[in-house]
């Protein structure tokens, strides 16, 4: 028997993704040697970021090979909002990283960039990403009220979700979708968040503190 395609997929993209999950940026903001702010930093790029994407996923809704895909409960960019007026972080800064990680997301044309965007950003959300807000709550003090991005109740149990979404993976060839091309664009989705957290390191290297 083949392996699925959402092994195949993860497989391929398990060392760029390892790269990312261990720029400076992320190691230093999980063990807790930045600050709040440098937390509302990135969510301030993901504002940006997460906008275009949700707006993609409304283009392509209809598509038969992304429209199992598309699930408004997933959506971030109001939480986001909200998250950053509660960390008075509105008025931060968009990096360059940022902007050109949405100006690429507006420019997407085939169904299957999309899901690779999607399944990048959403499932990590709700796999890795959920030790991200119970970290930021206990490192730097931050409130429930202020981590409503990691917040997806709405969804029902995190695991069974996540297993019929790879599931859904499984059947994108069945759909009419290339598999290749979601492979390919899942590790530019990698790489452009790999040099956003390039810039957010830079702009914040000098503010980590050792952790006793």
């Amino acid at each position: 028997m083949s392996e699925p395609f959402s092994a195949r997929l993860k497989a391929s993209t398990a060392t760029i993704h390892d790269e990312v999950e261990h720029t400076t940026f992320m190691v230093d903001l999980m063990e807790g040697r930045l600050d709040s702010r440098a937390y509302a930093l990135l969510l301030k790029q993901y504002e940006v970021i997460y906008a275009v994407l949700e707006s993609k996923s409304r283009e392509f809704a209809d598509d038969p090979v992304f429209a199992p895909f598309h699930d408004v409960n997933l959506f971030r960019s109001e939480r986001i909002e909200a998250d950053l007026a509660a960390l008075d972080g509105a008025e931060l800064p968009v990096m360059s990283g940022a902007a050109a990680y949405a100006a690429h997301l507006a420019g997407l044309e085939r169904a299957e960039q999309v899901i690779a965007h999607h399944y990048t950003r959403y499932l990590g959300d709700l796999s890795g990403g959920q030790a991200i807000g119970t970290l930021m709550g206990r490192h730097y003090c931050l409130p429930a009220t202020s981590l409503t991005m990691w917040d997806f109740s709405a969804l029902g149990k995190t695991k069974p979700y996540k297993d019929a979404y790879r599931r859904l993976l499984d059947l994108v060839a069945s759909t009419g979708g290339d598999e290749q091309v979601v492979i390919a664009e899942t590790m530019e989705a990698f790489r452009l968040n790999g040099d956003l957290l390039v810039d957010l390191t830079d702009a914040t290297e000098r503010r980590a503190v050792p952790v006793a």
